[in-house]
């Protein structure tokens, strides 16, 4: 049974425990830059096309499915084919270190592997 005494107890706790600016204001993450790169295979040649990392401020599911659609249309429209819009294209990451240790892992794999890497640029 909750007493007067012991849910005064548990906002006390609470309010010590929350750091301040939880109590007062969001942190503003908006001016952190994350970095955006894509990546697409096509199985019929062997050939990765690759963008380059790109700075980004804009996180949301709209912004990231917006890049994946423009690098699916750049990379069919230069090299006339047919690669299906996915969903998974392009992946964002908290700065350009880890961006560019990913990207050059999965260019590394893909090159083991037999494909051609064919770089798009920072579109």
């Amino acid at each position: 049974m909750l007493t007067n005494s012991y849910l005064l107890l548990i906002l006390i706790a609470m309010s010590v425990t929350m750091p301040a600016y939880a109590q007062d204001e969001a942190p503003d993450f908006s001016s952190r830059k994350m970095v955006l790169w894509c990546t697409v295979t096509d199985g019929g040649s062997k050939r990765l096309f690759a963008s380059d990392p790109v700075p980004t401020n804009e996180l949301s599911h709209m912004a990231l499915w917006n890049a994946n659609s423009r690098f699916i249309t750049i990379v069919n429209s230069r090299y006339n084919l047919t690669i299906r819009n996915n969903d998974h294209a392009c992946s964002v990451y908290r700065d350009m270190t880890h961006a560019t240790k990913t990207r050059d892992a999965l260019v590394s794999l893909a090159q083991q592997r037999g494909n051609r890497i064919v770089n798009i640029g920072s579109n």
